[in-house]
């Protein structure tokens, strides 16, 4: 028999777990290519804010902004994004990095801003919980 479906047979369970783990990772990246934005790592949004006059636009709830948040930031939570962009008017041709908690919604809020004329969006990595992992400094109003 072949060794590796011996070794599957036998492993089971570590085999279903790398096959799970890999069917999240190719949902995960395609869900993240779908939506057509690309994303900026903590070191790269630096780089773009000194480089690029990038303005960066955190998505959360006023009180976790108030908790703490990336130097220069715009506030404007997710719950208001359909209602106002006058905000972010004057910043449709800069780049504009979206920031959310953990990454997952600021994806969705990019496409509602290309959608409405922004021609340069972009989405930080693993939201907020990455530039605070990274120590990244952080704001707090």
């Amino acid at each position: 028999m072949d060794p590796f479906l011996i070794f599957f047979m036998q492993h089971w369970i570590l085999t279903t777990a790398f096959i799970m783990v890999a069917i999240l990772f190719l949902v995960n990246e395609w869900w993240h290519s779908a939506h057509g934005v690309p994303s900026v790592g903590p070191l790269e949004l630096v780089g773009m804010l000194n480089h690029s006059s990038a303005v960066v636009v955190d998505i959360r709830a006023k009180a976790s902004f108030i908790q703490g948040h990336i130097l220069g930031a715009i506030n404007l939570p997710e719950e208001d994004f359909g209602n106002d962009y006058a905000p972010l008017q004057k910043y449709k041709t800069k780049p504009v990095i979206l920031v959310c908690a953990k990454g997952f919604s600021a994806p969705k809020m990019a496409k509602t801003l290309a959608k409405n004329g922004f021609t340069s969006l972009y989405y930080l990595t693993g939201g907020m919980e990455a530039w605070q992992t990274q120590n990244m400094p952080v704001a707090k109003k």
